[in-house]
Formats: C-alpha cells, structure tokens, sequence
C-alpha cells in the first residue's frame, strides 16, 4: 500500500510490508460537509497500483461543499436534491432532507457496502445535514442491510447554535450503543449501535496548534488523516504475519463490535534509549492512559471494558517481547485494570530504533467534553441571552420636530417630480435648459 494518504501524511512503514492489507473490510458514509471531508480522507488510503483501500461514499446538501473532495469518485457524491443550497445548520431541515432522498442513497450504500465487516457512518455534529442525518442512517444500515454500523462523529468547538446541535443529536445517538433489537426474520437480536469514535475539535486544535505532527496542514485536515490514520495502520496490524497476532475477528468482536466509545492511543518508543526489559514493559503498559489520539477526559478505572494492546518492533529487535514478555505484560494490566479482558499482539517492521505501540480501548462512558455537552449547550444558550438583554439595542427614540419651511414654488400635480421642472427664475430656466444632460446621466434609470 502507499505509503502517504494524499501524499501528505505519512503512515508507519509496515502498511507497505510483504503481504500487508486491511484486514477489517470497513466501509464509510459521509454525510454533510465535515463528514465528507473526514470520508475523503479515508478514500485516499490506496494500493500501490493506486486502487482504493476503503469504499466510500458521501452526502450532502450543498453540492458546493463537495468540489473540495479529491478521492470520492463523483458517482459516490450523492446530493440531497432539492436541497442544493444547504440547509443553515439546521437538524430538522437535514433529517427531512435526507429522507426525501434516502431511498437512491440507500440503494447506492446497499450495492457498494454488502460486503464489509462493519459500515462506519462520519459525520460532524453541530451542522444541519450530518447532525440531522445520522440517527436515521443508522438505524436504516441495523434495521433492513443488518451490517454491523459504528459512528464517527466529530464535536464542534464551543458555540451557541452547534454545541446545542450537537447536543440534542447525541442524546438520541448514544443510547443505541445499549439498545438490542429482535430480527423480526429469524428473532435474532442485533445491536443497534455498535460502536462510537469521538474526535474533539477543540481538543484538537489546541494539539495542532502547539505541536504539529505534520507541519503546513489546517487543524481540520490533521483531524482527518489522524483519525483515518490511526484506523487504518489497526486494519493493516491485524493481518501481519507474527507467532503473536492478534486478528482481525478478535479485534472486531471484542473490542469494535462490543457496543461501547472506542478510544485510541499510539506511542513510539526509542529503543536505544528505552534499554532495560522492565523499563520497556512500564511504557507499553502506560500507552493507554497518555494522550489520546482523538479525545480526552475518559475515567479508564471505572468505564473501560476491553483493551486492544499491538506492539511494533524493529525487525532485528524482535527478541525484547515473546510470549513470556506478553504475559507479563498481561498479568501487570489485570492488576490495574482488573475485570477488564485484555487481547495482546506483536508484530514486526524495518525500523532500526523505535517500538510503537498501539492501544484500543472499549469504553461504557463517554469522554469528559461529551459528558458535559449539555451543561456547555446550556451556558452557551445563558450567556447569549444575557448578550442580547444587555445588549444597547436599536431605540434611537422618536423623530425630532423640525419648523416647517413654507414652499413658494409652484406645486406639481401629477407626473414624475424628476421630469418636470417648474421655471419661477432666471435660475429655473437654466436648470430647465440642462434638462437633457442631468437626465442622461441619472442615477435611478426607469424601468
């Protein structure tokens, strides 16, 4: 596979390794602008021979917003007809959008996407056609295609009207990851929900802006390939060759499909500097709890369920983990996270010096921005409120009487006031004679 996504930003060496692939058949659906935006990233993933990795699809309201796009052929940008303009941030007009037009994006999503483990629906919360689409595409993908559907949503930066959007669509989305329906074919139960992947935008940008992993990039764009990023070196570790893999099925039923928010940790460790075994076995069982690649603010102790753990070592280096080195590691977790079921992998690459280490993490609770969405929604909406009383406001008072000035020229009955000029002087004669001139160049032209 190459080794950039859009020749911009750069995967880890070993998705180019001998008989490296994804090995979870993931689909995407974008919807709205930021949905589409995040999609697009995920669509530039691509083999060698320059072959999507990832089929993906994208809908939105203004066709505007999708001429941005690089990767999304243009049969996979679906517009909401009738809605060309956009919809003004507004959830309801999105929602009543998409439905109208729901019945050829289904079909489209259907055709491409029969065949994926899991179908991922993107979208950003806090606009109208993302924020207001989501729910009914997710419940559409679980109720009638019966391809296990996860979210992933963006949270928009403090603001009055988004963070309330946000709000209201996650208090409907959140519970699905709990709610079990029956298959009405074969009264088999199926989640409705089976996992969620939170990005905080303000979370986010202040990463960006104090230290970019990848320089000359808008905080958006690094929001995008991270999250795609991350995913898709998970998809590629999951079908490398090792005495230690953990596969793609254990990381798909325990850990993506477990009903819960997935959270993300990657580290890399100098292994010239990272000497001693026990040292080693500290860092990796410490990935978890560093700075999460996408959201932070979630309580481990008490909302972690299960723990996705891949160690990437240098090829000459494998020897510093084996089985028994895994087990301690293992043994060490079960401590600190007891009740908590913990799958282990390793596996190899090229580099010379680093380790990396990746964590995947299922969780019962949400994040701290996302927990406190409504107490910020509510601020936000007070603080406008009191904006507005305060505000200086537009009563200029009432008109001023002014003495009336009597008109001793002749009063025109009838006609345009511009096209008749009445002659009472030496001066009226003259203006009379430029009549021509001054209308030619008239700045209200008749119609």
């Amino acid at each position: 596979m190459q080794q950039n996504i859009d020749q911009v930003w750069p995967l880890e060496g070993f998705v180019q390794q001998k008989n490296a692939d994804s090995g979870l058949k993931m689909g995407f659906v974008g919807l709205g602008q930021g949905g589409s935006k995040i999609t697009d990233a995920f669509a530039g993933i691509k083999r060698i021979n320059g072959e999507q990795v990832y089929p993906c699809i994208i809908v939105n309201s203004n066709k505007g917003d999708m001429n941005d796009l690089k990767n999304i052929p243009a049969r996979f940008r679906l517009p909401l007809i009738g809605y060309e303009t956009g919809v003004g941030k507004d959830p309801d007009i999105g929602r009543k959008a998409f439905e109208e037009n729901g019945s050829t994006i289904f079909e489209v999503i259907g055709e491409e996407m029969k065949d994926c483990n899991i179908i991922f629906v993107v979208n950003s919360m806090g606009g109208g056609t993302g924020t207001g689409a989501v729910n009914i595409l997710v419940d559409a993908i679980a109720d009638f295609l019966h391809v296990p559907v996860a979210v992933i949503t963006t949270l928009p930066r403090p603001n009055q009207v988004e963070s309330l959007n946000a709000y209201n669509a996650m208090v409907e989305l959140a519970p699905k990851l709990n709610e079990i329906r029956t298959n009405e074919e074969d009264d088999n139960g199926y989640r409705v929900l089976q996992s969620l992947v939170i990005l905080d935008n303000e979370k986010i940008v202040k990463e960006h802006s104090e230290a970019p992993e990848v320089k000359n990039l808008t905080w958006d764009l690094y929001s995008n390939y991270k999250v795609a990023s991350i995913l898709h070196e998970w998809s590629v570790l999951t079908s490398l060759e090792s005495a230690f893999t953990l596969d793609a099925a254990d990381l798909l039923n325990h850990i993506i499909l477990a009903g819960g928010v997935i959270t993300f940790a990657k580290k890399k460790i100098n292994l010239e500097e990272v000497t001693n075994n026990e040292d080693l076995i500290n860092e990796i069982i410490s990935t978890y709890k560093g700075r999460n690649v996408l959201a932070n603010g979630f309580d481990y102790e008490k909302d972690m369920r299960s723990l996705a753990l891949v160690v990437v070592l240098p090829r000459d280096r494998k020897d510093r983990i084996n089985q028994d080195t895994l087990e301690v590691i293992r043994t060490r977790m079960k401590v600190e996270l007891p009740n908590v079921d913990v799958y282990l992998g390793s596996v190899t690459y090229g580099s010379k010096t680093n380790a990396i280490v990746y964590t995947m993490a299922n969780m019962g609770g949400l994040p701290e921005r996302a927990r406190n969405l409504r107490t910020e929604a509510e601020t936000l909406k007070k603080l406008s409120e009191e904006r507005e009383k305060a505000a200086s406001g537009f009563d200029m008072g009432g008109k001023i009487e002014k003495k009336q000035i009597l008109n001793t020229r002749a009063r025109l009955t009838s006609g345009n006031p511009f096209d008749q000029v009445a002659a009472t002087s030496e001066n009226d004669s003259q203006l009379s004679s430029n009549r021509n001139r001054v209308i030619k160049n008239n700045p209200f032209p008749k119609r």
